[in-house]
């Protein structure tokens, strides 16, 4: 059962983890889902860290959660003006304005030049496919950004060794069955020293959504994504890996 409690059609609470706490909403950002809960649920990672940093944070969900977990700062970095703006009002509401710093910019850019490095990166940065986000309308401007929903996420992953940690760093990375998972499992092996499974879910598509059916099957064909169907459902599988020890020099 979700922990995002609709009080009102701009405003939910969070029950789970870090919470409880009133979260506002906006339609030009994007709004926490099912899979930010299963992120959120393992957060206690950022216990006594000095430093976070949650990569395409929308309105700052996982950016405020990590801080009344204990993250000592959290710097929240979005493309999206209205995000940024979002996630300022939000940490406010949540009495962590003084530890959320949100940043505007392309994913890592803008933390680069803070001068300092990440005990903890949150990658929710989009790894959804459009030719599903489009027509579920995931999020505000219809495409997820990555199309291929890797591209993504392996440009993040590729750029943690001038932001995280050597050695000690730690990434909360989700990945789901919608994408080639066996792609951002290869970049982890390489910059990480081990891994794991910190949270499984199965999430259901909504009842008679429709997306470019051919396209779709082709992907699956090829093994680039694995969607399951039973009574009249469609699921995918979600993982939130937290992996540690980042190499140096890579």
């Amino acid at each position: 059962m979700s922990q995002l409690l609709r009080a009102r059609p701009d405003l939910v609470r969070w029950a789970g983890a870090g919470g409880p706490f009133d979260y506002g909403l906006c339609p030009l950002v994007f709004s926490p889902t099912l899979a930010s809960e299963a992120i959120a649920g393992v957060l206690d990672v950022v216990e006594g860290a000095d430093v976070v940093l949650d990569v395409g944070c929308g309105g700052g969900f996982l950016a405020i959660v990590a801080a009344r977990l204990g993250a000592r700062r959290v710097y929240a970095t979005d493309i999206s003006e209205e995000a940024v703006e979002l996630c300022r009002l939000n940490a406010d509401r949540a009495g962590v304005a003084d530890r959320v710093i949100p940043l505007r910019g392309d994913g890592l850019e803008p933390f680069r030049g803070i001068g300092v490095l990440a005990d903890v990166v949150i990658n929710d940065i989009s790894g959804a496919p459009d030719v599903i986000a489009k027509p579920l309308g995931w999020y505000p401007e219809g495409s997820a950004g990555g199309g291929d929903g890797v591209s993504l996420p392996i440009r993040i992953i590729d750029g943690l060794p001038e932001v995280l940690r050597p050695e000690r760093g730690v990434l909360v990375q989700p990945i789901g069955s919608l994408q080639f998972t066996p792609a951002i499992r290869r970049r982890i092996d390489g910059h990480f020293g081990s891994w794991r499974v910190a949270a499984y879910r199965q999430l259901f598509l909504p009842r008679g959504w429709a997306g470019d059916t051919d396209l779709i099957e082709e992907l699956r064909r090829q093994g680039r994504m694995r969607l399951w169907e039973a009574r009249g459902l469609t699921w995918w599988d979600l993982e939130v890996l937290v992996c540690e020890g980042l190499r140096r020099g890579r």
